[in-house]
């Protein structure tokens, strides 16, 4: 049997070369064309081998051997049981491949597993420590509002004590103010009643003096008559104002005074300072500027009315005061008796002509004379009586509480209830009963 050259590309040498399939390749034998069997798709291909062999240095080469039809076939067989050991390697790879891709795709899936369940595990721990997170913010903004509650609780129970408290305030500024408003009304009743009571007494003390003062004019003139005016001369007030009688006695008087009007009732009027005063025509200053109005002369009577300080009083036709500005109204003079009515703190009395004061300012409301009896009513705390005009004595005094006048010359009277009558002269004709 002829020798086979060795075939290079043994599979499972890694050091030769293969087809693309891992068959390895054939070499062409020269001379000699075998029935070579198909050979399936994907066999290796059989190398060529050399048309001629390496020559031998000193030698002559060999001629290279053709193999024969069993070395083919036993050669193929060995390619097929190569090929079947590739076949079964490649099934025992693809096997291993396919263990170790399903063990990889286990191991896969169990290191998914594991991951999922981590991630489950994770995402849990996650949700719980969200849920835990959650339940403390709940639990916090529990707090919160319990804690805000409390405040708004506290807030409102000290506002429910500030609110008593300003009641209480309040209550206790009305006490004190209704306690000061009450002393204050206190203290002015007392001022008042001590004010009213000074006052009482000096008007007592004016009534006493105003009575003892008519008394004694009354019983001076019963004694004496009225008194005439004097003829003396007329002395200068302000012996200060020279006036030559010879010339000018209005210009001459301007020289001292603001302003000096034009003769009325033998006077010249002065002023200086807005106070009045009055100058004779020969410039005798018979009355300063001290008076806030001095009225025209009175035809009636004569007298120049006076005021000063919103009182009242009379200048003579001499221009002398005979009466005081001390009244707070005088009236005309009353042609029935002849006397003039004067007012003082809201009582009234009269005056003569002559400035003398005969009927004290006792009584609170005065009445004309009555033509029948020549009595005059009088009102004194709400009670009647009567004085005569012309003694100026209270015939009647102010008990009753109402008077009439009857025909047959007397008047009925009542007090308490009870009816008396009285003569036209003021006494009593039959005591009330």
């Amino acid at each position: 049997m002829a020798n086979i050259p060795n075939i290079p590309n043994i599979p499972g040498d890694n050091n030769s070369p293969s087809t693309p399939n891992g068959m390895p390749n054939i070499p062409n034998i020269p001379g000699a064309t075998p029935n070579i069997p198909n050979i399936p798709s994907g066999a290796p291909n059989v190398p060529n081998v050399p048309s001629s062999t390496p020559s031998i240095p000193g030698k002559e080469p060999a001629k290279p051997s053709v193999p024969s039809g069993d070395a083919i076939a036993q050669q193929l067989k060995e390619i097929e049981e190569i090929e079947k050991r590739n076949k079964e390697e490649k099934r025992r790879k693809e096997e291993a491949e396919r263990k170790r891709q399903a063990e990889a795709a286990q191991k896969k899936a169990e290191a998914e597993a594991k991951a999922k369940a981590e991630a489950e595990a994770k995402a849990k721990v996650e949700a719980e420590r969200i849920k835990a997170e959650a339940e403390a913010k709940k639990a916090e903004a529990a707090k919160a509002k319990a804690e805000a509650e409390a405040r708004k609780a506290e807030a409102a129970l000290r506002k429910k004590q500030m609110d008593a408290e300003e009641r209480t305030k309040k209550a206790n500024s009305r006490k004190r103010f209704r306690l000061g408003c009450l002393g204050i009304i206190l203290v002015i009743f007392l001022f008042s009643w001590i004010s009213s009571s000074i006052k009482s007494c000096q008007e007592d003390r004016e009534r006493e003096e105003a009575i003892a003062e008519a008394e004694a004019n009354v019983s001076e003139m019963e004694k004496q008559g009225l008194a005439e005016e004097t003829t003396e001369p007329a002395v200068s007030a302000d012996p200060t104002v020279k006036i030559d009688p010879s010339l000018d006695i209005q210009k001459q008087l301007e020289v001292y005074y603001d302003y000096v009007y034009n003769e009325e009732d033998g006077f010249y009027k002065i002023k200086k300072n807005n106070k009045y005063g009055l100058a004779t025509t020969k410039g005798v200053v018979v009355c300063k500027p001290i008076y806030d109005y001095i009225y025209s002369k009175d035809d009636d009577t004569g007298l120049i009315k006076v005021q000063k300080d919103s009182k009242y009083g009379f200048l003579n036709a001499k221009g002398q005061e005979i009466l005081a500005p001390t009244y707070d109204y005088l009236y005309s003079l009353d042609d029935d008796t002849g006397l003039i009515k004067v007012q003082k703190n809201s009582k009234y009395g009269f005056i003569t002509t002559s400035g003398k004061l005969v009927v004290a300012p006792l009584y609170d409301y005065v009445y004309s004379v009555d033509n029948e009896s020549g009595l005059m009513k009088v009102q004194k705390n709400s009670k009647y009586g009567f004085i005569n005009p012309k003694t100026f004595k209270e015939v009647t005094p102010c008990i009753y509480s109402y008077i009439y006048s009857l025909d047959g010359g007397l008047y009925k009277v009542q007090i308490d209830n009870k009816t008396g009558f009285l003569n036209k002269d003021g006494s009593v004709f039959k005591n009330p009963e």
